[in-house]
């Protein structure tokens, strides 16, 4: 098998597990967004109340962000090795620079897949959650006529589903930089030889240590990007510019409010990350 199939086999296992792992922990976000009741409720009481008897209903839409999971892993992975081949045989990089280069443009390529996704998560969220509100006791929502109306209103073509993308390249470029990064160097550091593959203890500690500053330092970027998506509702032909968005969030909280909510979701973001590389890792080992 050639290192082209190793990555991608890599990714689907990196994609699947992190999922498997992550999405139960991003059931319970969403309802404590959509739920009021719920928004101050333990870790504990909120999976009791979701899971009622039946465990697997944490589980529930696992499938599209599964599939987009694999698909942006293997872009992820795919793009930041190729880019670092190159970037080493220039005479202006060094490897360490070569590495976070890299980061860099595999996060620009991810986040042409995530901003149309995670548009659609956001106002699914949306549907989810004004039909609690009007008192309609649904777990369903129209994707259909989400991405109906994503795409056509009027008989004219829009794209609502774009908007965030310059917020979105940022976050997904320093993220992936930070992440993929840092992760290249430092495990480059630990290593003992380079013949050798580094242990799945460190994989952990170290993934989840650079999972953690990358999220850290992309949240700003999230928290606008979230605002502008949510504002550019399926339904309406306003959308909230990059500058409004900015200052909509500031004038909630000063500079603080563009880290809200950012401590208790770096928990679930240190898992997947974790877990992503953890497998992505020992399939590369279990295939050599």
């Amino acid at each position: 098998m050639t290192k082209q199939t190793h990555c991608i086999a890599g990714s689907i296992a990196a994609g699947s597990f992190s999922t498997l792992l992550g999405h139960p922990l991003d059931t319970i976000k969403v309802h404590q967004q959509t739920n009021s009741r719920l928004s101050r409720s333990s870790l504990v009481d909120i999976t009791k109340y979701l899971a009622k008897g039946d465990v697997l209903r944490l589980f529930r839409g696992i499938g599209p962000p599964m599939a987009n999971q694999i698909i942006m892993n293997s872009v992820m992975f795919t793009v930041f090795n190729n880019v670092k081949e190159a970037a080493n045989q220039s005479a202006f990089l060094n490897d360490s620079s070569s590495a976070f280069v890299a980061g860099l443009f595999s996060g620009f390529a991810t986040a042409c897949i995530s901003t149309p996704t995670d548009w659609f998560k956001i106002q699914a969220q949306i549907s989810l959650s004004e039909s609690r509100s009007n008192g309609k006791q649904t777990n369903r929502y129209d994707f259909a006529s989400i991405l109906r109306r994503g795409i056509i209103q009027d008989g004219k073509f829009r794209a609502p589903f774009l908007a965030g993308m310059v917020p979105n390249l940022a976050r997904e470029g320093v993220f992936t930089m930070v992440y993929l990064g840092l992760y290249d160097r430092i495990t480059h550091a630990v290593k003992v030889n380079d013949n050798q593959p580094i242990g799945m203890g460190s994989v952990v500690l170290i993934s989840s240590f650079t999972g953690a500053c990358a999220w850290i330092c992309n949240y700003p970027f999230d928290t606008v990007k979230t605002v502008m998506q949510a504002g550019a509702s399926s339904t309406d032909s306003k959308r909230i510019t990059l500058r409004c968005a900015i200052q909509s969030i500031y004038n909630s909280g000063g500079w603080r409010a563009f880290w809200r909510g950012a401590g208790s979701s770096t928990f679930r973001a240190m898992v997947v990350t974790s877990s992503r590389m953890l497998a992505y890792e020992k399939t590369i080992q279990l295939l050599r």
